[in-house]
């Protein structure tokens, strides 16, 4: 399935082996979403913008989040970075929650790794990076507000099984890990 900008609105939502395209702000939204095996692709944006992969909403301390395990972070074309910026996410909220793990991170990602939003500061974003490989995954200059971890006790808190309860109800007849890889 291809999806371009889709929009986790709410409520607890599992994306599986899907290709994601976009530019800015192309996966937003205040779900509780794990993204699993999922080839999100980057496309060239207009002159003078900037490419943002996640923008996540959550406005208090709730449940919601978006979760990248064991995705692909690409060009959509091999021009599609020609001298533009692009950053892993930005917090569209004063909670905002993203974690990117297990990932290979193919595209070069500007070295702060993430972004503020316009209005930033925001109260306590929450910023994860675990076990990811590749040319973007390289955690030595990014912002401060972001984190990474080695720590695999941390990151599940994050999986299929923990975050979203899918070995609840995701049927077994699709194919998912429940737990890191």
């Amino acid at each position: 399935m291809v999806f371009k900008t889709p929009y986790a609105h709410h409520g607890k939502q599992f994306y599986r082996e899907c290709t994601i395209l976009g530019t800015i702000d192309f996966i937003c939204g205040d779900a509780i979403a794990v993204f699993q095996s999922c080839l999100i692709e980057v496309r060239k944006p207009l002159n003078g913008q900037y490419i943002v992969i996640t923008a996540q909403q959550r406005n208090d301390d709730g449940a919601s989040g978006f979760i990248l395990q064991n995705c692909t972070l690409r060009l959509a074309t091999p021009d599609a970075g020609d001298n533009v910026a692009t950053y892993l996410g930005r917090p569209w909220g004063n909670f905002s929650r993203t974690v990117i793990m297990q990932s290979y991170i193919d595209i070069f990602v500007n070295p702060r790794g993430w972004i503020e939003f316009e209005t930033m500061p925001r109260v306590q974003p929450y910023y994860l990076e675990y076990h990811n490989k590749g040319v973007g995954a390289d955690l030595k200059r990014h912002v401060k507000w972001a984190s990474a971890t080695n720590d695999p006790r941390i990151v599940s808190n994050f999986t299929v099984r923990n975050f979203i309860n899918g070995d609840k109800w995701i049927p077994s007849t699709v194919s998912h890990y429940l737990d890191l890889l």
